[in-house]
């Protein structure tokens, strides 16, 4: 085997790894469970210690802070 096979393997595996670490992007990235990675929630449930006998959670998730991921 001569060394045009090996640069030509070497190219074909540089071109694999950049194709595959690309369509894993979000790889790192967990998407917030509490928000489903909208970073907005609205909720509400029986608590009664709350003022009015329910807490309400309204605006950016405290989760991920509004990122909707963690």
């Amino acid at each position: 085997m001569d060394a045009s096979y090996f640069i030509f393997m070497a190219v074909v595996t540089v071109v694999v790894l950049l194709f595959v670490s690309r369509s894993m992007g979000t790889v790192g990235r967990v998407r917030c469970t509490r928000c489903d990675g909208t970073g907005q929630v609205n909720e509400k449930w029986p608590d009664p210690s709350a003022p009015g006998g329910w807490h309400i959670v309204d605006g950016k998730c405290p989760k991920c802070k509004g990122k909707g991921r963690v």
